[in-house]
């Protein structure tokens, strides 16, 4: 068949076609920056959490005084909450793997409230409408508080003047239905079809990203469930409900007690590029009974455990390092010594990468930031010949 010149408007549809495969691949690489961004930030964020939480815990050891020992308590508080938040950067940034255990709904309600209680306009009234039977899911307790928190402080913003935010909880099985409420200006008609578009806000400039209901669609439908934007019929405002399935079964991962910090001994290297966390490692470990040598640098390390590998008992190697990474260092320890005792550390959630050394032959993983009672049950574990 001959070929015949393109018409104006096939030329015109292709324009179109072509604009909108632009945008696409410039949304792509935005989302891609943020994802590596949030990465960073979150890895270079738990270093230091692991210092604050690891003195807290040391101190409240040796802490005497009721109000030093509630003040301590403040601060764990508050350093535990920053680390869940650095898990919604690492979810965002595709690294890592959320957690799989029962969550009680209305205690992520209720620690959302209580954390808006302080920061909250004044003229503003909370309330509880708790009605869910069963309010257990199966998921990650920190994206759940994310999520809620999320939509609470949306709500919050849309009553500027004040007015009533309602957390109410149903059961509709298999469902258990969230609804965030609030008595403010709603949503405006024209724009409820883009509300969770990447980007897309109706906040002034710097006054928010347009990310926040994207993270929480993302999350909700991570965890199997729905959102959706309530029509505005009976009331002024807006209601967000969020669906998520009901977990009758009860959890052995979310009930466990967390075991007391035990006493060891042996020779243990940490290898951590960050000051602090060397810092607070060391005063950990010899609190545990362990004697401890801290480097800070690959290479300085592999040289030292070449030189005094019979005086070594175990290592504590860092997955991301600026001169080698966790992986090349693990590799060049177990053709040192096949035998080497390994732990990976990482700001990091395990993921992929962390699995293959376990399954290569690493003794155990040590989620950052960690307190003396973790940093002990690692140890102990990976000392078992």
């Amino acid at each position: 068949m001959p070929d015949f010149p393109a018409t104006a408007s096939e030329l015109e549809a292709l324009r179109h076609r072509v604009e909108e495969l632009e945008a696409q691949l410039a949304q792509t690489q935005k989302m891609h920056a943020i994802g590596s961004l949030a990465g960073g930030v979150a890895h270079d964020f738990n270093n230091l959490l692991t210092a604050i939480l690891g003195y807290v815990s040391l101190l409240k050891e040796d802490a005497a005084g009721q109000n030093f020992t509630e003040a301590l308590d403040v601060i764990e508080k508050a350093a535990d909450r920053a680390s869940q938040l650095t898990a919604q950067l690492l979810g965002f940034a595709r690294r890592g793997q959320p957690k799989r255990v029962r969550v009680d709904i209305h205690q992520v309600l209720n620690e959302v409230i209580d954390l808006l209680r302080y920061t909250i306009d004044r003229n503003i009234r909370m309330e509880r409408r708790f009605a869910a039977s069963v309010p257990y899911v199966m998921g990650d307790p920190s994206q759940m508080f994310q999520v809620f928190l999320n939509l609470a402080l949306n709500a919050r913003d849309a009553m500027p003047y004040g007015g009533v935010l309602t957390l109410g909880t149903e059961s509709a099985e298999p469902w258990v239905r969230v609804t965030v409420t609030d008595t403010g200006t709603g949503v405006p008609s024209q724009i409820r079809d883009r509300i969770f578009e990447p980007f897309f806000t109706t906040k002034e400039p710097g006054k928010g990203t347009g990310m926040g209901l994207t993270v929480v669609q993302g999350i909700v439908r991570a965890h199997g469930g729905q959102i959706e934007l309530e029509p505005a019929v009976d009331f002024q405002g807006s209601c967000f409900t969020v669906s998520l399935l009901v977990s009758p079964e009860r959890s052995l991962a979310a009930t466990a007690e967390v075991p007391s910090a035990v006493r060891g001994k042996g020779s243990i290297l940490v290898v951590d590029d960050e000051e602090v966390v060397r810092q607070v490692a060391a005063r950990m470990l010899k609190s545990l009974g362990y004697q401890v040598i801290c480097i800070g640098t690959a290479q300085e390390a592999l040289d030292y455990y070449q030189r005094r590998i019979r005086d070594i008992d175990l290592i504590v190697v860092d997955l991301i390092m600026p001169d080698m990474n966790g992986k090349a260092v693990f590799e060049r320890l177990r053709e040192i010594n096949p035998r080497a005792r390994i732990v990976i550390s990482s700001g990091y959630n395990q993921d992929a990468s962390i699995e293959a050394l376990i399954g290569a032959g690493a003794r155990g993983f040590l989620q950052k930031p960690y307190r003396l009672n973790q940093l002990s049950a690692a140890l102990g574990d990976a000392m078992i010949p």
